[in-house]
C-alpha cells in the first residue's frame, strides 16, 4: 500500500450475467439504502461511492461491489481529511483485501486509471464541445424552375365581373328641420 489516496465509483454497468433489478436489490442492501437511489445509482453514469481511502480499502470496495453484481472503478485522487461516502453508507461486510496486483484478477473489467489532471487543455471561448454531427447536405432538384424577366406579370390576370347589388329596399330619412338642427349644434357649455 501506497500513501496514494484513491476513490471508488460505480460505472452504472453491470456483471454480466446480473439481472439489473438483482444488482440493484444487492446495492440497496449493501449500502442500506433504499432501491430507489441504488437504480439512481445504476442509471448509466458514474457515481461516487468513497473517496479519499488507500488502496486496500478501495480494493475491498471493488470486490464487495462486484459481489454485488456492480462494476466498480477505481481512480487515484488527492488525499482528503473527511471520509463520508457519497452514497450514503458504509458496505456491511468488506473481503479481504488484495494485494493490489492487477495481474491478480485478469478478468476484472475495471482497471484501475489515474486521472490525466495536467494534459488537460482549455477549448476558447465559445467552442462547441458536443460531439453532434453535422447535418448532411441538402440536395434540392431545381431544375425545373425558371425565373421571369423583371417587370413581367406572373399568372394570368382575371376578369372579374361588376358587382350586382340590389339597393331597392332600403329608404332615407328626411333630414331635419333647420330648428332641430340648431338646437343640436348649440353646446351644453357654450365658449366665452
Amino acid at each position: 500500500m501506497g500513501d496514494k489516496a484513491y476513490l471508488v465509483a460505480v460505472t452504472g454497468q453491470l456483471v454480466e450475467g446480473v439481472d439489473p433489478a438483482t444488482a440493484q436489490a444487492n446495492l440497496a442492501r449493501l449500502f442500506r439504502i433504499p432501491e430507489a437511489r441504488a437504480a439512481a445509482m445504476l442509471s448509466g453514469k458514474p457515481v461516487v461511492i468513497k473517496k479519499g481511502v488507500d488502496e486496500a480499502t478501495a480494493r475491498r470496495y471493488q470486490a464487495s461491489l462486484r459481489e454485488a453484481g456492480v462494476l466498480a472503478r477505481l481512480m487515484a485522487c488527492a488525499p482528503e481529511s473527511g471520509d463520508s461516502p457519497v452514497a450514503g453508507a458504509e458496505p456491511e461486510s468488506t473481503p479481504p483485501a488484495s494485494s493490489g496486483d492487477p495481474s491478480e484478477s485478469p478478468n476484472s473489467p475495471v482497471a484501475q486509471a489515474e486521472p490525466a489532471g495536467p494534459d488537460w487543455t482549455l477549448a476558447p471561448v465559445g467552442t462547441d464541445l458536443s460531439d453532434r454531427e453535422a447535418p448532411p447536405p441538402l440536395e434540392v432538384d431545381l431544375s425545373e424552375l425558371t425565373l421571369a424577366e423583371p417587370g413581367v406579370t406572373l399568372g394570368t390576370p382575371r376578369d372579374h365581373p361588376p358587382l350586382k347589388v340590389d339597393t331597392s329596399d332600403l329608404t332615407l330619412a328626411q333630414p331635419p328641420d333647420e330648428e332641430d338642427r340648431a338646437s343640436e349644434e348649440e353646446p351644453d357649455n357654450p365658449r366665452p
